[in-house]
């Protein structure tokens, strides 16, 4: 059996702000290996691969988010042409992707984490228990994740946004971290999740940071 983990926490999105609404993380076990990803909406634009997560890190100052070479997180989709609305997207994915990275390197506490989330909020506390529930059973991930069907909602420039997007996981799976075991299982509605994420910054030279997250499983909206 895989061990399958959802980020949730409740998120009210209101057309002028970002309204936290107090729930907690949730845990689940499943045949799938990860489903701690964002919901997603409409398509802004027409699907078309482009670089992977980690290879677009590469190319400007942040974190670390390579991940080793039997692990890709793709984004199925063209960036926004609004280059704060770009900035925004960047920084959900790096979110995500840096969940991966922790995972990978079995440590909760890696840079890519902090970078990505804001301080003290309910998406770092979620990703720190994400990674450590990984940990804790000798767990990491194997495969590829696919991001599609993104949108961003810049609620007040500079400082508040909300980004929706879909998660394919029907070709990422857990691995025995002691043994190198890959644990695959038939695709399914589970493997498809729809996330949003509540963003902050402090000001328009600073990078935007996940402070709150909603998933959904098995969404229809996703597949």
């Amino acid at each position: 059996m895989k061990r399958q983990r959802t980020l949730t926490a409740c998120v009210a999105l209101a057309a002028a702000s970002v309204l936290v609404a107090g729930c907690g993380g949730d845990d689940e076990k499943s045949d799938k290996a990860d489903e701690g990803k964002i919901a997603g909406t409409e398509t802004t634009a027409p699907a078309r691969p482009s670089p992977t997560a980690s290879e677009a890190a590469g190319e400007k100052d942040g974190p670390d988010l390579s991940l080793p070479k039997d692990l890709k997180v793709v984004t199925d989709w063209e960036a926004p042409t609004d280059s704060e609305k770009a900035d925004v997207l960047e920084s959900a994915v790096g979110y995500l992707t840096a969940l991966d990275v922790g995972i990978a390197h079995q440590d909760s506490e890696d840079p890519a984490v902090g970078h990505f989330t804001y301080p003290q909020s309910r998406a770092a506390t979620l990703a720190k228990q994400h990674i450590e529930n990984h940990v804790k059973d000798h767990a990491s991930v194997t495969g590829t994740e696919r991001l599609h069907r993104y949108e961003v909602n810049v609620v007040r420039p500079h400082s508040t946004a909300v980004v929706s997007l879909c998660v394919d996981d029907s070709q990422y799976y857990g691995k025995d971290v002691k043994t190198g075991e890959v644990h695959k299982s038939e695709p399914s509605a589970k493997d498809h999740t729809a996330y949003e994420f509540g963003m902050k910054t402090t000001g328009s030279k600073a990078p935007w940071r996940v402070w709150e997250v909603r998933a959904e499983t098995s969404s229809a909206k996703c597949q």
